[in-house]
């Protein structure tokens, strides 16, 4: 752990109730991919955050605003009416409820949530399990959304929020 200038580098008492102490971090990342289309050309968006909670919000955000900025969605006009917009999501399972309501409404833009172990490394993250962890996603989806997939390469989806089916 590296020692920010400034910070005391003994462990005393009051060290240890300084409010800057460094925290450690947590054991899990999460990671919301939204897959905009079928398109394999169009890459999907991935968004990191520590907090689960933090990251259904900037994912569903960051679709209502794609929503919101783009003609390409068919529907999303009556969409983003019938449904509340981000200033008025107060609780956790309002994002929630938007999100579900947007799957039950349209294939695309699709979303999933996965969680990704953080163990190991000097700073606290095992980067070869993350990478193969995202490799591994990422082929997924490409399976999944290949027109000619089986369905072994489908039924390997990743648990947590559906995809798009």
């Amino acid at each position: 752990m590296s020692i920010n200038p400034g910070e005391a580098s003994a462990s005393t008492p009051t060290n240890a109730a300084d409010p800057r102490r460094k925290i450690s971090p947590p054991s899990a990342l999460s990671l919301g991919i939204i897959v905009w289309t079928d398109d394999p050309e169009v890459e999907p968006t991935v968004i990191a955050d520590r907090n689960p909670v933090a990251l259904a919000r900037a994912v569903a955000v960051t679709i209502h605003e794609m929503l919101e900025d783009s003609e390409a969605y068919a529907g999303a006009t009556e969409f983003l009416q019938s449904n509340p917009p981000p200033q008025d999501w107060v609780l956790p399972e309002d994002v929630d409820a938007w999100l579900e309501a947007l799957r039950e409404a349209t294939p695309y833009p699709a979303y999933s949530f996965h969680h990704v172990p953080l163990t190991g490394g000097a700073d606290g993250t095992n980067h070869t399990v993350i990478n193969r962890y995202l490799q591994h996603a990422l082929q997924e989806r490409e399976d999944a959304l290949t027109p000619d997939s089986t369905p072994s390469s489908v039924a390997g989806q990743s648990s947590g929020r559906h995809l798009a089916r």
